[in-house]
């Protein structure tokens, strides 16, 4: 099997443990792929920014992910790559700050 392939298949396996859709937008497949979001991060946790960014070091990370997936599978969730980014930004944001934002959005006519 292709390295490339290999990844897909894991992350597969991982979306069949915390819901193979989006939790977003309910996709179960995306032109930028899947991807699995840490809810929350325990020490010696296993991070993304950590292994290599090789096709040898994705397949490693997502080895090591599909166990602790597999331990506690409420603390990961299955999001689109598109919305992962965009729960990352948001991230970003103090609560205070995104609650504003979000009243200003909702105050916000559209055409």
């Amino acid at each position: 099997m292709n390295k490339r392939l290999k990844v897909e298949a894991i992350k597969q396996d991982i979306g069949k443990i915390i819901g193979n859709t989006c939790f977003v937008c309910g996709c179960t497949k995306s032109k930028k792929g899947m991807t699995v979001h840490h809810l929350w991060y325990i020490f010696d946790d296993v991070i993304y920014k950590n292994y290599p960014q090789t096709v040898d070091g994705k397949i490693k990370y997502y080895t090591e992910l599909l166990k602790k997936v597999e331990e506690m599978p409420k603390r990961f969730m299955f999001l689109c790559n598109v919305h992962h980014q965009a729960l990352e930004r948001l991230n970003r944001y103090k609560k205070e700050t995104l609650t504003k934002l979000l009243e200003a959005l909702a105050l916000t006519k559209t055409k």
